[in-house]
């Protein structure tokens, strides 16, 4: 089977890059696919997640490599790139078209949207090259989350259908090197459910991708 490859990137720090980059790998993970996660972000927040985890006794269920000089294993069956945050837009396009896809983790504030659309044109990026995920989203009733997925819908650029909410026990779950899947309270269960259907709505783009023809 080929490897899956998946980068994550973002311009704008803050928008929970490493976040999304962890849950997801151990979303993947738990059904049964060999993840790695390969940290290519100087400020090697996947890292140090990784390393608390170790720390305290806690299983992520997949590998963190150094995203620079790490080597992939060779039975990885899906590989993850947590890129350099505020990346080169260059590089960047060039990263795209050597993945299965791209992630693009927006905020949903003016100067998270303007960085994230800047980065689509500068990096030259083809529509089906990535795709963009909205998060730190305001609980209901806010709207806004909803309200930005519309406009970017109907701007015709590619957004995933559901969204991360923003929840306070994401710093916990950082501090403790956990995911909120390993955590208790029903915050923390609503987030990984969310986390573990936006796996399976990746794990079927990249499987679209292979399929031959």
């Amino acid at each position: 089977m080929k490897r899956f490859q998946v980068a994550i990137a973002s311009s704008k720090g803050g928008v929970g890059k490493s976040a999304v980059s962890i849950h997801v790998c151990h979303a993947l993970s738990k059904k049964g696919l060999k993840v790695v996660l390969a940290d290519a972000d100087s400020n090697q927040s996947s890292t140090y997640w990784a390393e608390r985890a170790e720390q305290n006794g806690h299983d992520l269920g997949f590998a963190v490599i150094d995203g620079i000089s790490g080597n992939v294993p060779s039975d990885c069956d899906f590989l993850w790139i947590d890129t350099q945050g505020n990346p080169d837009l260059s590089e960047l396009g060039d990263l795209s078209r050597n993945m299965d896809l791209v992630v693009l983790p927006c905020g949903v504030d003016a100067g998270e949207v303007t960085a994230t659309l800047k980065s689509i044109q500068e990096a030259k990026l083809e529509v089906s090259d990535y795709k963009i995920l909205l998060t730190r989203v305001p609980p209901r009733p806010n709207k806004r989350g909803e309200t930005l997925h519309n406009q970017l819908e109907e701007a015709g650029l590619p957004v995933f259908d559901l969204s991360i909410q923003h929840r306070i026990c994401h710093y916990d779950a950082n501090e403790s090197g956990l995911t909120l899947g390993q955590m208790k309270g029903r915050a923390a269960k609503a987030g990984a459910k969310e986390y573990a259907n936006l796996a399976d709505e990746i794990l079927k783009l990249v499987e679209k991708n292979h399929e031959p023809g």
